[in-house]
């Protein structure tokens, strides 16, 4: 495994992942510093016949941020800001870019209010791409299952930025 070539095409989504979960920008620098550490560490314990790469390494990122919420059960507000660079067009005129700033912000307040499994899966799939099958293997259930919390996330998602008159 060539570990650079790894971390430079999976940084990010690793880093958008524990970020979606853990809700602070310095939270998640540290939880996705800890798991590129276990990664480094244990790349030569990784077994192709248990999972993709990709399912391993988002396994490892889960953990990470399970175990932190088991020890200090901390919330903050979810921030991206560090992304949101890469999603904006560079063309957007201040009062587009001032509407986009704040469907963002009204996006991460509804995402903060989600069940932490709805969160979870939702990160799962939309910034790791992981596929729905992927999914269920890592959480042992079914492929089935895990489309059905999807289509509830998105629902209560929808439901949520109705009442702040965004949908």
């Amino acid at each position: 495994m060539d570990f650079d070539a790894v971390y430079k095409e999976m940084f990010k989504p690793v880093y958008a992942y524990v970020l979606l979960r853990t809700q602070d920008e310095n939270l998640a620098q540290d939880l996705a510093s800890k798991t590129w550490q276990k990664v480094f560490d244990k790349q030569n314990s990784y077994d192709p016949r248990k999972g993709n790469f990709r399912q391993w390494l988002f396994t490892i990122a889960r953990n990470e941020v399970n175990s932190y919420f088991r020890l200090y059960y901390v919330r903050k507000v979810l921030s991206i800001s560090a992304f949101e660079e890469d999603f904006k067009n560079s063309e957007d005129n201040p009062e587009t870019a001032a509407e986009q700033k704040d469907l963002e912000e009204k996006l991460k307040l509804a995402m903060g209010k989600l069940k932490s499994n709805y969160r979870d899966i939702l990160a799962l799939k939309f910034y790791s791409g992981m596929s729905n099958e992927e999914i269920a293997q890592m959480l042992n259930i079914s492929a089935s299952n895990v489309g059905t919390i999807i289509n509830r996330a998105v629902n209560k998602l929808r439901i949520l930025l109705e009442a702040e008159h965004v949908a």
